[in-house]
Order: C-alpha cells, then structure tokens, then sequence
C-alpha cells in the first residue's frame, strides 16, 4: 500500500521547503525538465546583465489544496542589458536550495528560446505544487 499525504500534509512540506532562501535562476540549455535531473543538468544564464534572484521565506504563503501550492509574493524580474553569453538563449527556470535542485520549469514551446537583448526582461511568478 503507499503512503498518502492528505492537503494538509502537503502544505506542512511546503511551508518546510520555503522556510529557508531558494535561488530563482534561468537556465540557457536546450532541455526538458525530468524527474531524474541535478543540478549540473542546467546551464546558468551568463551575462547580458543578467543575475539570479534570492526568494526570501517570508515572501512565500503556502495553501492546503489538491494540490498545495507556495506561491511568492510578487512577480520577480530578469532585465537584460544585452545579449547573454553563449548560446545566448533561455528556455526555462529553476529554484535552487544551497546546492540542491528544487524544482524546474520550461518556458511555453511559443516562447522559447527566448533570446535576450537590451531592455528586455522575462517576469514571472514563483509557484510550488505538492500533491
């Protein structure tokens, strides 16, 4: 039999997850995100301005649901200067924890690769869910 975890449940491994700071990072290689995936699976973005973004834990509200779900406070903003290092392409994000991989996600097949100049900027609203 498997072990069930009712909402509740999954919103207390939630709430555990975001008490600490996470990383909030683009990723330039040409994948889709799997179960199996590390952190060396993903390319960092480099240059062009761009930075990683520090998810503070305070700035998180978990809810019980089906699924539960963190959500960040507020949109987070990537702004480009210009054209990033090579290959000069995003296709995702990734929420990293020290030196562990959280959680991944890539972009629309509409808006991918996404590729960076000056003045632009990717938003996006940091989300979790856990069935």
């Amino acid at each position: 039999m498997s072990l069930v975890f009712p909402n509740i449940g999954t919103e207390k491994i939630l709430d555990f997850l975001v008490a600490n700071s996470m990383s909030l990072k683009l990723f330039s290689n040409n994948i889709v995100p799997a179960i199996t995936d590390v952190l060396a699976t993903y390319t960092e973005v480099v240059g062009g301005g761009y930075a990683a973004i520090t998810l503070a834990p305070a700035n998180w509200t978990t809810t019980a649901a089906s699924p539960s779900i963190a959500l960040y406070n507020a949109l987070q903003q990537f702004s480009f200067t210009g054209a990033t290092n090579p290959p000069g392409t995003i296709y995702g994000y990734y929420i990293v924890q020290g030196a562990n991989l959280i959680c991944a996600e890539r972009f629309p097949a509409g808006e991918v690769p996404f590729t960076p100049q000056a003045g632009s900027y990717i938003r996006l609203r940091p989300r979790i869910s856990c069935v």
